[in-house]
């Protein structure tokens, strides 16, 4: 009979551990360390762009500071970001990402709100100027696109200016070394140094092919 009874006890908790983790398989788990989490409680919700992305699991004291450990949905795993703003505002989370380039968290990451006057402020008011930002990342997505089709185009007659002569060759390469250096600098202006040396990096690849 004990036998019986033990045996049960193991496969139920064996079919709650298997429910739990089919409940929550996808998700990410991360802590985010902030100086001070004020009202914040188990079960307070996360947010992103006024949509709830996740919950608070725990809040835990981490030298000195307060450590809110939190679950993102499987669906929004990719919402925080490795340079996210955060804030906490009337029992909640809130997370920025207009000023973000970085990649989406690991699960377990452990990130840091930024206590900064400044990063304070960004992170409550950052989306009154989202318009703003987004109208320059536009122009910078038009700009990289318009380099990218030159650069398409000038490999296409590279063959024809090497057959023209070197002075011809270098002439038209080092004009579009120009292009790109003025295309970084307004990149780097504009807040977009990640797409600068992505850029760079692209044209230094570039420029190897077409010399071979």
């Amino acid at each position: 009979m004990l036998r019986k009874l033990l045996a049960l006890i193991v496969l139920a908790a064996a079919v709650w551990l298997g429910a739990r983790y089919f409940a929550h398989r996808g998700e990410i788990k991360a802590t985010v360390v902030f100086h001070e989490a004020g009202a914040l409680r188990k079960g307070d919700p996360v947010v992103e762009n006024d949509r709830t992305i996740g919950r608070i699991t725990k809040i835990s004291e981490l030298d000195g500071q307060d450590a809110v450990v939190i679950r993102l949905d499987r669906t929004h795993r990719r919402d925080i970001v490795t340079d996210s703003l955060f804030s906490v505002e009337n029992r909640r989370i809130v997370v920025n990402n207009t000023f973000a380039i970085g990649k989406p968290i690991d699960d377990g990451a452990v990130l840091r709100a930024k206590d900064d006057r400044f990063s304070r402020w960004l992170a409550k008011h950052a989306n009154a100027v989202k318009p703003f930002v987004e109208k320059v990342k536009r122009a910078a997505d038009e700009k990289l696109d318009s380099i990218d089709a030159e650069l398409a185009s000038a490999m296409t007659k590279a063959p024809q200016w090497k057959r023209e002569g070197k002075d011809v060759f270098d002439k038209n390469l080092d004009a579009l070394e120009k292009k790109i250096e003025q295309t970084e600098k307004d990149l780097e202006r504009s807040n977009q140094a990640a797409e600068a040396r992505k850029l760079r990096e692209r044209f230094e690849k570039w420029l190897a092919e077409v010399r071979r």
